[in-house]
C-alpha cells in the first residue's frame, strides 16, 4: 500500500521542525550569554577585586555602577577606593567560589572567603549586568559556623544541587513560582500552603536549624513574618532570592540570600542562606540602600 503525504501533513512536520531548531537555538544562545556574563563576573571578583587590581574597573564595570555593599561607596570611583585601601593596608583576599547561577542579566556567587587570614565567612554576590559590563551590586556576609557546631550535621555550603541540569524554561518559572510562594506566602503564616511545597526530604545548612520540615513549620507556630523577595534567579534545579526579613523596629530584620534546590516535581528538598542584621543608615558609605 502506497502511503502518500498530505500537504497539510507536511506543513505541520516542517512548522514542528522549524519551531524545535528555533527553540534549540535560542537555549544555545541563553546558554552562551550565561556563560559569558558568568566569566565577566568571576574576572570582576578573581582578577580585579581578590588582587586589589584598580586598573581593571573600566573592564568590567559601567560608569553607571550602582552599590549596595554597605561599606563601600557608590561607583567605579568607590571600587577604586576600597581597592586600593586594602592594597595600601596589606588586606589579602582567599575566595573559593562554591556556587554560582546565571540568568538573565543577573549572576549569583555563593563564595567561601577569608580576609587577611581572618577566620572564613560565607559570601554571597549578586551582580546585575548590561551591555557585558556590570551595573549594580548586591552581598550578603555572614561569618562560617563550622560543620562539627552546626546542629544539623551540614556544612553552610556542603550539599547537593546542580545548576549545569538542562531544564527547561517553565521548570525554571515553576521552581521560581514555588520559591516565591515559600518565602512571602508561607513564611507570612500560611503552613498549610507551605506544608505542600516540601519535597519527601528536607536538607537544611543554616548552621541552626534541624534536618526536616517539621522545624521551619514549628517555627512559625506562633505566627509568621514579613518577607520581602528583592531578587530571584534560577538555573537547573537551583533558585536564590535575595530577601528582607522583617521591618525597623521589629523582633528581627535581616538581609538573606536563600538558595533552594528544588525535586524534578519542583519540591523544595534542599536549602542554605546567608544572613546578615541589616545595617543602621548612618552605617551605610552611600545613599542606595542594602536592597
Amino acid at each position: 500500500m502506497e502511503f502518500k503525504l498530505g500537504l497539510t501533513m507536511f506543513k505541520k512536520l516542517c512548522f514542528i521542525c522549524i519551531t524545535l531548531i528555533s527553540c534549540s537555538l535560542l537555549q544555545a544562545q541563553t546558554n552562551m550569554q550565561n556563560k559569558a556574563n558568568l566569566d565577566l563576573v568571576k574576572g570582576a571578583l578573581t582578577e580585579m577585586f581578590d588582587q586589589s587590581n584598580a586598573s581593571l574597573v573600566d573592564e568590567y564595570y559601567s560608569d553607571d555602577y550602582r552599590q549596595h555593599s554597605p561599606s563601600i561607596k557608590d561607583g567605579k570611583a568607590g571600587l577604586v577606593s576600597a581597592i586600593k585601601g586594602m592594597k595600601n593596608n596589606n588586606v589579602s583576599i582567599k575566595r573559593d567560589i562554591i556556587r554560582t547561577l546565571a540568568e538573565g542579566d543577573l549572576v549569583y556567587i555563593q563564595s567561601r572567603v577569608s580576609f587577611a587570614g581572618g577566620p572564613s565567612k560565607v559570601v554571597v554576590d549578586l551582580f546585575k549586568l548590561n551591555k557585558g559590563k556590570i551595573v549594580e551590586h548586591w552581598d550578603v556576609v555572614q561569618d562560617e559556623i563550622p560543620k562539627a557546631k552546626s546542629v544539623n550535621g551540614n556544612s553552610m555550603l556542603d550539599g547537593l544541587g546542580n545548576a549545569n541540569r538542562q531544564v527547561s524554561n517553565q521548570y525554571l518559572e515553576n521552581n521560581k513560582q514555588v520559591v516565591k510562594d515559600f518565602i512571602e506566602k508561607g513564611f507570612a503564616g500560611d503552613v498549610k500552603l507551605l506544608d505542600s511545597l516540601f519535597g519527601e526530604e528536607y536538607i537544611q545548612h543554616n548552621p541552626y536549624v534541624p534536618n526536616g520540615k517539621e522545624a521551619v513549620l514549628g517555627f512559625l507556630k506562633n505566627g509568621g513574618f514579613v518577607a520581602d523577595i528583592k531578587q530571584i534567579i534560577a538555573q537547573g534545579d537551583l533558585v536564590s532570592v535575595l530577601v528582607e526579613y522583617g521591618r525597623d523596629g521589629d523582633k528581627f530584620h535581616n538581609a538573606c540570600a536563600d538558595l533552594f534546590s528544588l525535586d524534578t516535581n519542583s519540591k523544595v528538598v534542599e536549602h542554605w542562606d546567608t544572613c546578615m542584621s541589616m545595617p543602621d543608615e548612618s552605617e551605610f558609605a552611600h545613599e542606595n540602600g542594602m536592597f
